[in-house]
């Protein structure tokens, strides 16, 4: 993050992460509910959490709905479109984002931002971040949405289309990603916050929505496709 952005400002961006989060889960209660009732009928745990890197390097679960069986985590973290682990409903929970809900609980106790880097697993960022570049990674609290994510909100169908999908990952879209959450860092404001969520919305909206770097960070002369 730049210099200039004070300690304040942050502040008020994880008091306001902190009062959205309760208020999205409380208006998102039936769905829990719901989505709870499916997957125990089912026969599936209702929550899945996962150990994963957070601010300043220090673990915490990252909570999400159960979109797999247990153990499939064991055969890689690289999901595409074609991926035969998810089961049905799971694969319903992932194409509308419905999975990522339960990572309100993680913002509402200070693990996660509403907006920030995406959480890695210890072996995604030992295989794709240098070492130089692990601790910058994390100088935000990692979030729900973020620069990365929205940039790659079709990952799946990316991946998807590459015959070596982890070499793709690691090659490819991880160092653009690190690129694209260091632009935020360095760009941050509650404004740019907003203007991702809002983003963020219409792309769960629209997956065909092509949405580029400029967009991102409002850079002149750019409109959405």
């Amino acid at each position: 993050m730049g210099k200039n952005k004070s300690l304040f400002a942050l502040q008020i961006k994880y008091f306001f992460d902190k009062v959205l989060a309760l208020i999205g889960l409380i208006i998102t209660v039936p769905l829990f509910l719901i989505v709870g009732l499916i997957l125990k009928f089912q026969k599936e745990d209702v929550f899945y959490r996962q150990r994963r890197v957070g601010f300043r390097g220090n673990e915490f679960y990252c909570f999400k709905f159960t979109t797999m069986p247990k153990g499939s985590e064991k055969f890689g973290y690289i999901t595409t479109t074609n991926d035969s682990r998810p089961f049905r409903f799971g694969k319903f929970l992932r194409k509308t984002k419905l999975n990522e809900i339960p990572q309100l609980i993680n913002v509402l106790f200070g693990s996660m931002s509403l907006v920030g880097p995406r959480p890695l697993m210890h072996e995604q960022i030992a295989a794709t971040l240098p070492e130089p570049e692990i601790e910058q990674y994390y100088l935000m609290r990692p979030g729900i949405t973020g620069a990365g994510s929205l940039f790659y909100h079709h990952e799946d169908h990316l991946l998807a289309s590459v015959s070596e999908p982890f070499k793709y990952d690691h090659e490819v879209i991880m160092p653009h990603k690190q690129k694209l959450e260091k632009s935020y860092a360095e760009n941050w404001s509650l404004v740019l916050d907003l203007r991702i969520l809002i983003l963020t919305f219409l792309v769960v909206l629209r997956r065909d929505l092509d949405i580029s770097e400029d967009i991102i960070f409002k850079h002149p002369d750019t409109s959405l496709g």
